[in-house]
């Protein structure tokens, strides 16, 4: 018995000396945006409305894409890492390196024209010029965010996790002091933009000094390989699509509850934005021991030792309702005067206060659904994770609060109980699956991916043909149920690709260059026209103050 209350408490320290670090990573990696949508606030009403809805679509069409596609590096890195197949992990690390730039130029294509889309479903306009003006700004600071969260798993997947804390503290550092300077020069919307993504860029550049400075890559690195990097993309592909549907289903989920609630007085969109925040703010505990489990999980997995990967998902489910407890419950307790750290309407702080309380059950269910779905992805079931997030909160939990919204008549605390009810499925379902994990069956699974993977490319084992053969870790047989791979449709994959890449940079480009060039903002011609009128510049106008004027100088 004592033996094994000793591993359970050594495995757990394993799981909190993991957990922390990346709590507080994400923490201010959340802390970061909100800081630049404070400044705005004291900037002019429309600013904040528009950095409040840039940053809405850069966590829609942005964030958790980000962090739904890294899911498939979180699988592919642990297990191979697990495994001692360690030089691959540098292979894995190019090819993840260039689809995530890849999918960035995508979103970003997106994003460059979002005032168009705006537009379409009805947006204030000077308000979608404004937020496509804050998001062509922040746009670069999107491409480090992309890339950091790759480094951040490759580094995660070898027990780092300090480096991560460490370049978040100098990012979030370096916010604080530049979004002042915003505010104390009145620079407007677009410098506050511009230093946000500043700050991505410090905290890339912060992970990167520590690969080299320490030489992290020695162990894992062999060399710059562009066929490699640009082939076997499938794999990232089957994880990270559904990867994206896990982390943007319930993202999106909670996004339209806002907006409904905005539909029913600014009172309560008041008060579901400060439960949001501080729910976003403690979800960052449970977050931070999903990825920790994860890892965990991952190297078991990897490393064919089912016993180990089940122990660990054990230790932090039996640890859940403990930590629910101690993060959830201060902020139940001090209900009544939290709401004012976030406003000093008493109407919205009261309303807030009532919606508190739903937070334990919440917290309950992050820490539930968090290491189980750790344990889907760890085993690459993504797609069964995605399912379940789709039922649980589409299928269920926004027809339920609906329902109550609507019918009942409960407002704003019966469509927190429909998602709460959708959430608790969810999380039950979650670790129904988790608990029947056959560990032998997905160590099997886990050593076979990683086998398939080095043997590809990595090893090189090519026949006089030109074909690479795929073998069965777990027989040493050749599976016939893959088809084999040849240098010459590798060729074609790898002019296929680059010919994409070219592609989604020239229309990248080419958006860029009339935004910039050739379309005129509308919130521009507004502070023009004000101008050569003599009326009051809009206080927004500051975004580009000089360019106003010399605009307004020329003939009309």
């Amino acid at each position: 018995m004592s033996s094994h209350i000793n591993g359970f408490i050594q495995e757990l320290k394993c799981i909190v000396s993991l957990a922390w670090p990346l709590m507080l990573t994400h923490l201010l990696r959340f802390i970061n945006p909100s800081l630049s949508i404070m400044i705005c606030g004291h900037l002019s009403r429309e600013e904040l409305d528009a950095a409040s809805l840039a940053n809405s679509v850069i966590n829609v069409l942005g964030l958790s894409i980000d962090m739904g596609f890294s899911t498939a590096s979180e699988t592919l890195f642990c297990q191979t890492y697990g495994s001692k197949k360690r030089k691959l992990m540098g292979l894995l690390l190019q090819r993840a390196l260039l689809i995530m730039t890849m999918l960035f130029g995508i979103l970003a294509c997106i994003h460059i024209n979002i005032e168009s889309i705006l537009l379409l479903i009805g947006q204030n306009p000077i308000i979608s010029s404004l937020t496509a003006e804050y998001i062509t700004y922040i746009l670069p600071g999107l491409f480090f965010d992309f890339m950091f969260m790759t480094l951040a798993r490759y580094l995660e997947s070898q027990n780092l996790v300090r480096p991560m804390v460490l370049a978040a503290c100098a990012g979030t550092v370096f916010t604080l002091f530049a979004q002042t300077f915003v505010l104390q020069w009145d620079l407007g919307l677009r410098a506050s933009a511009g230093f946000l993504s500043i700050s991505f860029g410090i905290m890339l550049l912060g992970e990167i000094l520590y690969i080299f400075r320490y030489r992290v890559y020695v162990e894992t690195w062999g060399g710059c390989d562009l066929l490699g990097a640009m082939s076997e993309w499938g794999i990232f592909f089957r994880l990270g699509i559904p990867g994206i549907l896990m982390i943007a289903l319930e993202e999106w989920c909670l996004e339209l509850n806002t907006f409904v609630a905005g539909t029913i007085s600014e009172e309560i969109l008041g008060a579901q934005a400060i439960a949001f925040q501080i729910q976003s703010i403690i979800y960052m505990i449970p977050l931070g021991i999903s990825t920790a489990v994860n890892v965990r999980v991952g190297q078991g997995l990897g490393a064919f030792n089912p016993t180990a990967a089940k122990f660990t998902y054990l230790t932090a489910l039996t640890s859940t309702v403990f930590i629910a407890f101690l993060t959830a419950a201060p902020v139940v307790l001090f209900r009544h005067s939290v709401s004012f750290i976030f406003t000093s309407d008493v109407e919205v702080a009261a309303k807030a206060s009532e919606i508190l309380p739903m937070l334990f059950i919440f917290q309950f269910c992050e820490g539930l659904a968090g290491v189980s779905e750790a344990v889907l992805i760890a085993c690459g079931r993504q797609v069964l994770g995605a399912v379940t997030i789709f039922f649980g909160y589409y299928a269920l939990g926004l027809p339920l609060s609906f329902f109550f919204y609507l019918k009942c008549d409960l407002g704003i605390i019966g469509m927190w109980t429909g998602i709460a009810i959708g959430f608790f499925i969810t999380a039950l379902t979650y670790t129904f699956f988790a608990l029947r994990t056959d560990w032998v069956q997905q160590s099997r699974r886990a050593v076979k991916t990683v086998q398939q993977q080095s043997t590809a490319f990595a090893d090189n084992d090519i026949t006089d043909e030109g074909v690479v053969r795929i073998m069965s870790f777990s027989d040493g047989s050749e599976d016939r149920h893959r088809p084999t791979f040849t240098r010459r449709s590798c060729s074609h994959a790898v002019r296929f690709r680059v010919f994409l890449f070219i592609l989604i940079g020239f229309v990248l480009l080419a958006s860029i260059v009339h935004r910039k060039t050739v379309a005129v903002p509308l919130w521009f011609e507004r502070c023009v026209e004000s101008l050569r009128l003599n009326s009051t510049l809009a206080p927004f106008c500051s975004i580009d103050l000089a360019g106003v004027k010399a605009a307004a100088a020329l003939p009309a």
